[in-house]
């Protein structure tokens, strides 16, 4: 028998509601950037260390232009930040430094990785739900979908969507709904280029938050609050948890086949995936449109039917001119601790 350390809890009907040989998704560190104008521009950001993942988005929801991040210990590399504004949020999976956790209890699996700490922020499914989009056949298609969320997400800062299909798939133009400390559902559209013209398929969701829990405690479990009487973790939440390797910043590299629509030329991108049907992408941070100095592109990434060994996706120019290099955004591999 593998050694276990740390704890375990159940509820009533013997599901395991928390085990800390399992590492959750954690918010550690939040703050706000401001461009200079130039093409390429360099941050220092002491508080982003060799396992952390960084999340960069326009405090303006559904801003038109993405922008491409590229980070290592203590810098964020940005293009096309111009002069903006851009929120740029740490994640983490357990290397919080311990002279910041103050209340609560802590524990740590055999990696020596932490769980359950006051100074992170768990981040949990708050709701969940499907939806289909592609072809239904000669000219019928769905070309969009989306969720609602039962509950507005009550933080400031957008929630995180994740998305993943049990086929194939290839979405674009993510949009969310509602405003901060009331986001209320989100938007994508499909894209239809290459094999993806006459693909029917569901999309899975879950949406995350990092928000301080209001789950009632019930009979079994354990709850942590922070010095102010916040709950900022609950072992009957359902924890996502980061899948597969660590993430990475350059690893979408040019790779598979290019597709052309009319004028555009789409270059393919794919990064190594997890294998697994069961684990969904981040698709708020990754999917949001690019503008590479003249037009306003889709920027659409997901999975071709069957395979799970790569993430796929694609940029479009309107010169006609293979990529050449490394696609900055950001995404990471995440799934529920209990089935949905």
């Amino acid at each position: 028998m593998a050694a276990i350390y740390g704890a375990r809890t159940k509820d009533a009907s013997g599901v395991i509601t928390l085990d800390t040989s399992v590492t959750p998704m954690r918010s550690i560190y939040t703050l706000q950037v401001t461009g200079n104008g130039a093409w390429d521009q360099y941050f220092s950001i002491p508080q982003i260390k060799a396992n952390s993942f960084v999340v960069v988005q326009s405090p303006a929801p559904n801003t038109a232009g993405g922008i491409e991040a590229w980070w290592s210990p203590g810098t964020l590399h940005l293009r096309r930040a111009y002069s903006g504004k851009w929120n740029v949020k740490i994640l983490s999976y357990g290397d919080v430094q311990d002279g910041d956790t103050k209340y609560g209890i802590r524990t740590k699996n055999g990696d020596n990785l932490v769980q359950v700490d006051n100074s992170n922020k768990v981040m949990r499914v708050a709701d969940s739900g499907s939806f289909a989009i592609g072809r239904r056949g000669s000219g019928d298609y769905i070309t969009s979908g989306g969720g609602t969320f039962k509950i507005p997400i009550t933080t400031i800062e957008e929630p995180y969507v994740f998305l993943r299909s049990d086929t194939g798939m290839m979405v674009c133009n993510y949009r969310v709904r509602g405003s901060p400390g009331a986001w209320t559902g989100f938007t994508v559209d499909g894209w239809f280029g290459g094999a993806f013209n006459t693909l029917y398929y569901t999309v899975k969701w879950m949406v995350g938050t990092t928000a301080a829990t209001n789950t009632a405690l019930g009979d079994y479990g354990v709850e942590i609050n922070n010095e102010l009487s916040e709950a900022t973790f609950n072992s009957n939440d359902n924890i996502i948890l980061l899948s597969g390797a660590s993430p990475s910043s350059d690893r979408f590299k040019v790779a598979g086949s290019d597709v052309v629509t009319g004028s555009t030329l789409w270059s393919s991108f794919q990064m190594p995936w997890t294998g697994d049907f069961n684990d969904y992408f981040l698709a708020s941070s990754l999917l949001p449109q690019f503008y590479d100095g003249y037009t306003y592109y889709e920027n659409p990434a997901g999975f071709h039917v069957g395979n799970r060994s790569v993430l796929q996706a694609y940029s479009g120019a309107n010169t006609g001119t293979n990529a050449s290099g490394v696609n900055g955004r950001t995404v990471f591999a995440g799934r529920p601790m209990r089935a949905l």
